[in-house]
């Protein structure tokens, strides 16, 4: 008797289950909540053109989601995060608000997984900003 192997599981990106557009609303709608935040928007008040910022986050969630880059940007997440202050609470408010923002635009499990991102993200944030002992 002949085995017949089942067929291949492709594993399918994140960004094929999120799709561009709907991570277009969120960051959009993410970063307008951000402007009004009560801890978050004096940090991120040094963001001087909020289009672009915008658009760059677009990109990078797309690509770290497994999207091909269709931008030439190039992303520096120490760089970029040390001006804003960085500290534990403060990430934990800025995933808080992304989770909240995600699931009013998505489905609860594609957020999940990509809050599972973003937390990865948060944590390599607070590690870079992390206090140093003397």
């Amino acid at each position: 008797m002949e085995q017949v192997s089942p067929p291949k599981r492709r594993l399918e990106p994140l960004c094929e289950k999120i799709t561009l557009p709907v991570i277009r609303v969120v960051v959009d709608d993410f970063y307008n909540r951000i402007q009004h935040h009560p801890t978050l928007a004096e940090p991120f008040s040094i963001v001087q053109d909020w289009e672009l910022h915008k658009d760059r986050l677009v990109h990078y969630w797309w690509t770290v989601s497994g999207g091909l880059p269709y931008k030439d940007y190039r992303y520096a997440l120490g760089d970029k995060h040390a001006p804003v202050g960085i500290t534990h609470p403060l990430v934990d408010d800025w995933l808080a608000l992304f989770h909240e923002t995600m699931l009013d635009h998505m489905d609860a499990d594609i957020a999940r997984r990509w809050h599972g991102m973003a937390a990865g993200i948060g944590e390599s944030l607070r590690l870079m900003f992390a206090p140093r002992g003397d």
